[in-house]
């Protein structure tokens, strides 16, 4: 036990991921609630004290004496940065477990309420009946003549037709949250010894005596068995309370539950009060020295972890429990109407739904297959090796290093390839049950059959196919030191089952992975179910997921497809007749290196080497994403906010006052970019810095001064535009230097003459193509040039991008195909990672296209001062910001591709 290990930074750095959370859940979900996500983010807050602070307090060190803790900030961000992803991952599978634990307590309820129909509820009035036997008095009847008339005049009177209606929840939490704590506290002492071992086990190692460690990969196992056990039976009988069971006039629900409170809480607390008394005698007679304050120690060590999950089943079943009402009832008819559904079943339907189920099961499951693979293999390749299955891997390099680490940053790799193993199974539920619920619903199919075969082939699949991968993180001790200060942190390793604990690599299979596939698959699809229905019941228009059309998509489409065919016999006509095919390779190289290469401050972001060498291929994943997530929203947000910003200046409606601000904004941003520029110079002049440097030259310098002075702008203007709004009447003005000098910002930190170029020269030649091409429509041939130009102008960048990438793969390639160079280096260079990400552009280009036609209408009325308004409110749009989140998303996984796997592919290609 070291206290000391929870220093200062070490707490802040350990908050920081469900601070993170919180935040991105207020500036997206802040105008509509949700308590499931707050009840996952609070898991967030629990995790980082009930199992992170508290291993780090409570373990010793993870590392030997040799270990090397100094790290520098680069290394510091890759730790944040898994150490972040590891918090939410094990937050997420805490809420999974917990999930899967209320619905698996819907199984245990069908048992309980059998018995109670057949066996308890008979034997308690045959009982009463010969106690009025014996005292002469006329016996009774329940007036039902055996368990089938029993189970047909069951009723449920509190299944809650829509469990995400806020006041539902509400009172389902104040309802249930105490008889949830009584459960828990029930079986709370009872329990101590699978967390702790035995207590004789325990003064053996406190004293130093015969001590046999517990297998850690079994008692993980055994934890989980006890959830099941000790939540989910007693959970059964409140589910019940919470369905309103009622046989007759009787509320056998509660009477179940009343049950559990009685005879359960007293036989648990007799067990407590004879488990202390025992093990006290024992310890009291054992002649050990000290042993009274070993025995308090062990007791608060194992409060401290048969506690928190107390806690989560508080803050969790109560929020799930509508959902495993709604199963519980579906369950219970299932069973007892058996027959008659069955004869009722349509079986072409039936065998329809069950192989959508079974087929979306494989395709997750080859989803998953996939992902295990191909983050397996590129760490092997890394290594040298060509291995794909994640227990040979941890076999042959991971454990040796996790479990003797030289230093920090060389186990970043091995802990990323830990952290996606952990994070695929959890994700992959999740896209089960979204997935899955869009299919079920086209097919009009329940989606507690779906779960369950879909579920199950996903659990199974991949039990078999990949072995090893029912494995258990352990948690080792892992000091960084930053310029004297110290942050423990805490390194995931694998546990991996061996050959002898095949039976419990059974029971974590059978009794943990497929009921929390499948669950967990199920509560997502309820989710989605019940939110279409309750946005139906409070008249809210739900609108398409994505904020883009159908239409869209079809003109992001045609730009590409119509921008390779030119360019590839563009290229090809200019490269034959014109000009020397291989001068004119190299120009397109240097001028879509010009458009597409980090520059600017940006440019000191890449690695050394080329990505192509797999030196640094998580420096170069950072430079991929960044680049491409800045890419794809200036698409969106660089063409409307300059145009809102230009409009309102040259044409809108202002008062004397702003009028005054807008002129003194131009003004404040010219003299800013003079500074900029001068300040520049001026140290370049005074060898301050190598203008010529390759990363740190003239460029990155610049970027770094207008970071500095605009960033201050930008604060300033940004306060004032705070303070006018806190008035009440908006932002007022402050908008307008707002937005010019983030956008002065972007242009000298990236080096931007592109978009610049893209903003106001290419729309001349679009609106122009567009007159000529167009001159016979009335409407195009009356409408006014500038109104015309401006309407491209506001998405010229996302069409600059779509014809850019065009030209990339087109021209290049054409020229390399047709002059005899290994066209198949060049594909093989880009196509592994454009797969996803060019339809992902085309995504981002859509979602430009949507904002600038929303945006027409305002243009065409040549309503000049409502153009910044209409753009607020568009780029306001939630659904703006999810489309644009979800590209982020597919865009990352393109970068992660283009990282880590096309150089494996380009390198394969070349080999003989």
């Amino acid at each position: 036990m070291a206290f000391a290990d929870l220093t200062i930074l070490t707490i802040v750095f350990e908050f920081i991921p469900p601070l993170i959370a919180t935040l991105v859940y207020l500036l997206f979900f802040g105008k509509r609630r949700s308590k499931l996500i707050e009840s996952f983010i609070v898991v967030m807050y629990l995790k980082t004290v009930t199992w992170f602070l508290y291993n780090i307090a409570m373990t010793g060190t993870g590392v030997s004496s040799g270990f090397d803790a100094n790290v520098d900030f680069r290394t510091l961000l890759w730790l944040f940065l898994t150490d972040t992803f590891f918090q939410f991952i094990t937050s997420l599978q805490e809420y999974l477990i917990w999930v899967m634990v209320a619905f698996f307590a819907v199984l245990f309820g069908m048992i309980v309420l059998a018995v109670k129909l057949t066996l308890q509820d008979p034997l308690k009035m045959a009982f009463k009946n010969l106690i009025k036997r014996v005292v002469g008095r006329e016996p009774e009847s329940d007036g039902y003549s055996g368990l089938r008339d029993r189970v047909e005049h069951i009723t449920f009177e509190g299944v809650e037709p829509q469990p995400l209606n806020p006041e539902v929840q509400g009172r389902a939490w104040r309802e249930a949250w105490r008889d949830y704590t009584i459960i828990g506290l029930a079986t709370l002492i009872p329990t101590i010894s699978v967390y702790v071992g035995e207590l004789a086990d325990y003064i053996a190692l406190k004293t130093g005596g015969d001590y046999t460690p517990p297998d850690t990969y079994i008692l993980n196992i055994i934890i989980f068995l006890t959830w099941i056990y000790r939540f989910g039976y007693p959970a059964s009988n409140r589910i019940a309370k919470g369905a309103g069971l009622h046989l007759g006039d009787r509320d056998i629900g509660t009477e179940m539950m009343q049950g559990v409170l009685g005879w359960f809480f007293r036989l648990n607390i007799l067990l407590t009060v004879g488990t202390i008394g025992l093990q006290v005698y024992q310890a009291i007679t054992s002649g050990v020295e000290g042993v009274l304050e070993i025995v308090m120690l062990y007791y608060a060590q194992g409060l401290a972890l048969a506690t928190p999950p107390i806690i989560f089943v508080v803050l969790i079943f109560p929020l799930v429990e509508d959902f495993a009402v709604s199963l519980y009832k579906k369950v219970f008819e299932g069973i007892t109407q058996a027959k008659r559904k069955t004869s009722a079943i349509n079986w072409g339907i039936a065998l329809r739904n069950t192989a959508a189920a079974v087929g979306t099961g494989l395709v997750i499951a080859g989803a998953f297959i996939g992902s295990v693979f191909a983050a397996t293999l590129n760490y092997a390749i890394g290594h040298g090796q060509f291995l794909m299955y994640p227990g040979d891997v941890d076999d042959e390099f991971v454990a040796p290093i996790m479990w003797s680490p030289p230093d920090n940053y060389s186990i970043i790799g091995e802990t990323v390839w830990v952290l996606l193993l952990l994070a695929v199974p959890f994700v992959m539920i999740l896209l089960l049950g979204v997935v899955g619920h869009h299919i079920r619903k086209r097919l009009n199919a329940n989606p507690e059959s779906f779960a369950l075969f879909s579920g199950g082939t996903l659990s199974v699949v991949t039990y078999y196919i990949l072995p090893n991968l029912d494995y258990i993180v352990l948690p080792l001790l892992t000091p960084a030191n930053i310029a004297g200060e110290i942050f423990n942190r805490l390194r995931p390793a694998l546990i991996l089952p061996t050959a002898e604990q095949q039976l419990y690599r059974l029971a974590s299979q059978f009794i943990v992975n497929v009921p929390i596939y499948i669950f967990g698959a199920l509560f997502v699809m309820y989710f989605f179910k019940f939110r279409d229905s309750w946005r139906t019941m409070i008249g809210e228009k739900a609108g398409p997921l994505l904020n883009v059309k159908k239409s869209d998509f079809i003109d992001s489409a045609i730009l590409f497809f119509g921008g390779l065919v030119v360019s590839v016999a563009g290229v090809w006509i200019v490269s034959q007749m014109f000009i020397d095919p291989f001068y004119f390779r190299d120009l397109l190289v240097l001028l879509l290196t010009k458009i597409g290469a980090p520059d600017g401050l940006e440019g000191v972001l890449p690695p050394d080497t080329d990505f192509l060498a797999r030196m640094n291929p998580g420096g170069w994943f950072v430079v991929f994403a960044e680049h491409n997530m800045v890419r794809t929203l200036l698409m969106l947000v660089a063409g409307p906010v300059f145009w809102s910003a230009a409009l309102w200046f040259v044409a809108g409606k202002k008062t004397s006052k702003e009028r005054a601000i807008g002129t003194w904004s131009v003004v404040v941003l010219v003299i800013g970019a003079a500074a900029t520029f001068l300040w520049t110079q001026y140290d370049a002049m005074m060898n301050v810095f190598n203008p010529y440097d390759s990363r740190w030259g003239f460029s990155a310098q610049l970027g770094l001064r207008a970071l500095v002075i605009f960033g201050g702008l930008t604060l300033v203007f940004g306060l004032l535009a705070y303070s006018n709004s806190r008035k009440g009447s908006g932002s007022g003005v402050w908008w307008f230097p707002l937005f010019i000098s983030v956008y002065a910002a972007e242009y000298f930190v990236y080096d931007d003459q592109f978009s610049l170029l893209a903003l106001i020269v290419l729309p001349l030649f679009l609106a122009g193509g567009y007159k000529l091409v167009y001159s016979g429509r009335p409407e195009v041939r009356q409408e006014d040039f500038i109104i015309t130009y401006i309407k491209f102008g506001l998405m010229s960048i996302a069409i600059a991008e779509v014809l850019s990438t065009a030209l990339t793969l087109g021209g290049i390639a054409i020229i390399d195909m047709s002059f005899g160079l290994n066209a198949w280096e060049f594909l093989a260079r880009i196509v592994p990672h454009a797969i996803i990400e060019i339809p992902t552009f085309l995504a981002a280009t859509a979602l430009s296209i949507r904002v600038a036609k929303d945006l027409w209408p305002t243009v065409e009325a040549e309503q000049w001062d409502e153009v910044p308004a209409k753009t607020r409110l568009l780029l306001g749009d939630e659904r703006t910001w999810r489309t644009y989140i979800l590209i982020v998303l597919f865009l990352c996984i393109a970068a992660l591709i283009e990282a880590f796997v096309t150089p494996i592919i380009f390198w394969m290609t070349l080999a003989p």
